[in-house]
């Protein structure tokens, strides 16, 4: 098979991961009314789909790499299906955690296992373009949850939304079968090893906490983003998301395909990072108080821009750390559990800040992460080797 035909079927697993995500917004409603749930279970429900992230992400990666990638990617695959069945049978409510739970560790081990997965290719251009790539799994996965997921409910039922979201892992799941082995095998150390091993490499960290504040930042941007713009703006919440998910798909695609080439060709990842942070910054904070529809629209198009140009980034640096001997899950697994742990804390505290202070409050919180992870990968000048990616 080649490389190509792999990278799409393992971004197809990303994105189906990742309409997980998305599809539980436009069901909310019927689902709170169907067990009568408070807005606080509701976001119980939501949130548990980071729960396997948050609490053990760096051990599932060592895990995988000592299992193997095909066997965890299977087991993820499985395990979100069968997520997706608990949740959408559920009669009580109860069921729906649990189903949500279990889906997270489909979800965990996929978003580990893909990539690691792309970064064995000898290619290192290809390696390069592919986790890039890779780094639109999220936001393109949540928008794409959403429109199925909106689709899927307003014509039938919100049960068969959550199934027609799932769908497409039936159809990528034998295809695994018929992928290769990728062509430079990762690292396989003990657990303990593999786990000590990415927490003591210092280029490891810092590109995890500059992720890991961006994910936070982004995440909690996208949760209040309909209903800032609806209010800001004074247009309807169906337009206010039709813009976000237009503009978010176009952007991070053009920001990650970006991001790929110039890290082909041998520009230091470290130098994008320092670029572009602040840039989402200014943008985000710009789009947050802006009452101008043009404004705001190009606002969030340099913010989306920019958005897939520093996830791909961080994604496609983690090869080149790896190199050091250090296993490839395993670093997903700490790029994906700073992430989540900052997914988890983030929203609540820009909440906070909308509350006390109106959209400017949300301005000034997501800008100071995005800035703050500017700072942390300011803070060694010395990184910029770590994290270079190698051409040749």
């Amino acid at each position: 098979m080649p490389p190509i035909t792999a990278v799409i079927i393992l971004y197809g697993l990303g994105l189906t991961a990742s309409m997980q995500v998305g599809l539980i917004g436009p069901i909310a409603p019927d689902l709170r009314a169907s067990f009568g749930l408070s807005q606080a279970e509701f976001g119980l429900v939501a949130s548990l789909i980071t729960a396997a992230g948050a609490l053990c992400a760096i051990p599932a990666g060592a895990w995988a790499a000592r299992a193997g990638l095909r066997r965890s990617l299977v087991l993820g695959c499985m395990m979100m299906v069968a997520g997706a069945l608990i949740f959408a049978t559920a009669s009580v409510s109860s069921l729906l955690y649990v189903g949500r739970i279990v889906t997270s560790v489909g979800y965990l081990l996929i978003v580990v296992g893909a990539p690691s997965w792309m970064a064995g290719f000898k290619n290192p251009k290809l390696v390069a373009m592919a986790m890039s790539i890779w780094g639109t799994f999220i936001p393109v996965g949540i928008a794409l949850g959403n429109w199925v997921s909106a689709a899927a409910v307003t014509w039938m039922d919100w049960r068969i939304a959550v199934g027609v979201c799932t769908l497409p892992v039936l159809f990528l799941l034998p295809l695994l079968a018929l992928m290769e082995k990728p062509e430079i095998a990762t690292a396989r150390r003990s657990l303990v090893v593999g786990m000590v091993g990415v927490l003591k490499s210092r280029s490891a960290l810092q590109v995890a906490l500059t992720f890991g504040a961006f994910a936070g930042a982004t995440s909690a941007a996208l949760a209040f983003m309909p209903a800032m713009l609806a209010d800001n703006l004074d247009i309807g919440i169906t337009l206010s998301a039709g813009i976000i998910g237009t503009t978010a798909i176009a952007g991070n695609i053009v920001g990650s395909v970006a991001a790929g080439t110039v890290l082909g060709r041998d520009v230091a990842g470290r130098t994008i990072l320092i670029i572009f942070l602040p840039m989402m910054a200014t943008a985000i904070s710009t789009l947050y108080v802006s009452t101008s529809l043009p404004l705001s629209v190009t606002a969030l198009i340099i913010f989306n821009v920019c958005q897939g140009m520093v996830a791909g980034t961080c994604f496609a640096l983690l090869p080149r750390i790896a190199k050091d001997g250090l296993s490839m899950p395993a670093l997903q697994g700490m790029l994906a559990q700073f992430a989540e742990i900052f997914v988890v804390l983030v929203p609540p505290f820009a909440g906070a800040m909308i509350d006390q202070n109106g959209w400017a409050g949300a301005a000034v919180v997501l800008g100071g992460f995005y800035f703050a992870g500017f700072l942390i990968t300011l803070r060694k000048p010395g990184m910029a080797a770590p994290i270079r990616q190698n051409s040749s």
